[in-house]
């Protein structure tokens, strides 16, 4: 079921749940009351769902990508890289989603649903991992392919990456993205971002990328 609690309820949830639980332990008369309640408020931030917003129809900003990255909102980032390949090879490798996990090590899975919707599963620190389910929401070939996260993602994201041929065998793939982590902008670091730098790991990626292309003349 999707999440519709934001994560700053979420910390609140626990902490106040906590609080009632260890009153109860020193309130027998209240005992009940103060545990149930507790837990429900502890089983609220954990699970990060509530039946009051789900029945309310609230949702959190994450889920509403404009709101979520709109203006200064988020991590921008950009990247560029020049390939030996025509743009209409390097479109099409990435238009199969399947293809990205192979050039991008911290995704650990992309279950494509249908021609535009895909389910995401991206790495974590110490075994962790954030998911999320997007979709392509502009496809021209063969210049440019965007995308974004919808309601329930773990990671509110959006991005776009163009292909601009600049020789009869050259094309600059350039990426642009911009995501929210579950702790804002000071939470840069948090998921698979862990000790890393966002920027210089989508560069990496990019690399990788050139190399995988260039190395392997069976990929069209």
């Amino acid at each position: 079921m999707r999440k519709n609690v934001n994560d700053w309820e979420r910390v609140v949830s626990i902490a106040a749940g906590a609080g009632l639980i260890a009153a109860a332990l020193h309130q027998p008369r209240h005992r009940p009351g103060l545990a149930i309640t507790g837990a429900g408020l502890v089983s609220r931030g954990l699970a990060g769902r509530c039946p009051v917003n789900s029945t309310l129809g609230r949702r959190r900003r994450r889920d509403d990508t404009r709101q979520a990255l709109g203006g200064s909102r988020g991590i921008h980032l950009n990247g560029r890289v020049v390939i030996r390949r025509p743009a209409e090879q390097l479109f099409a490798f990435w238009r199969n989603l399947h293809n990205l996990p192979r050039f991008m090590p911290h995704l650990k899975r992309i279950d494509v649903t249908d021609d535009t919707h895909s389910h995401w599963v991206v790495r974590g620190p110490a075994g962790t991992s954030a998911e999320w389910d997007a979709e392509i929401i502009h496809a021209e070939y063969p210049q440019l392919i965007g995308w974004r996260s919808l309601a329930g993602a773990d990671v509110a994201s959006a991005g776009s990456v163009s292909f601009h041929q600049i020789s009869p065998v050259e094309t600059e793939v350039d990426v642009k993205m911009q995501y929210d982590p579950p702790a804002g902008k000071a939470g840069a670091a948090f998921a698979w971002l862990a000790g890393n730098s966002p920027a210089a790991m989508l560069q990496r990626d990019l690399a990788r990328l050139k190399e995988l292309i260039e190395n392997n003349p069976l990929i069209a």
